[in-house]
């Protein structure tokens, strides 16, 4: 009887050493899943930080910005209202009258010759005054062609109604780009920008 108790005793001991290894792998498991869950939860409120962050940096930005806009905007009125800038303004926009005027002139004469001749001629002639049209939209708009449509929409409400006619001719011509085509109709429907 000795053996069984023994035995006994041995099987009591290993069946304890069994059901505390199974309660640490339980405990274990357990720790593991709630540190995964952990780690997603404060990955997810690091993210939510991050972006209310994110958002506030935003619109520091933006009203810095408009800071920025408002003291560049008093600065430019303050520049246009010296006498010299005034002059230098009327100078150029004299300078931007005279270009378009024989501009205009210029291709009216063309057209005027090129109706005396047979339409193979004509073509040649027309690249040739195409030609010209763009040296006279050069002297008028400094680098257009290499200019964004942002930019030349920006600038499009400082030319006269003439001049518009006649960049929209370009735009039509060359590039074609949908906004700029639009600005100008827009300005050119617009009577206090046709009257400037």
């Amino acid at each position: 009887m000795n053996e069984k108790t023994a035995m006994n005793i041995d099987l009591r001991d290993v069946q304890e050493k069994m059901e505390d290894g199974a309660r640490t792998a339980q405990d274990f498991g357990r720790k593991a899943v709630l540190a995964t869950i952990g780690f997603y939860g404060l990955a997810y409120d690091k993210a939510l930080e991050m972006w209310k962050f994110g958002n506030e940096w935003v619109e520091k930005a933006e009203k810095r910005g408009e800071e920025l806009e408002h003291e560049w905007t008093q600065e430019f009125n303050k520049l246009q209202k010296q006498p010299e800038v005034k002059k230098v303004v009327d100078y150029v926009e004299d300078q931007v009258d005279g270009v378009s005027k024989n501009a205009k002139s210029v291709v009216n004469e063309v057209e005027k010759f090129l109706a005396q001749f047979n339409p193979n001629k004509v073509e040649e002639v027309a690249k040739d005054v195409a030609i010209k049209v763009e040296s006279a939209l050069a002297e008028l708009f400094p680098s257009y062609d290499e200019l964004p449509a942002k930019e030349i929409v920006a600038k499009l409400p400082a030319f006269k109604r003439e001049q518009l006619v006649e960049i929209r001719e370009y735009e039509v011509a060359n590039k074609n780009r949908v906004t700029v085509l639009r600005e100008i109709d827009v300005l050119l429907e617009t009577p206090e920008v046709v009257a400037a």
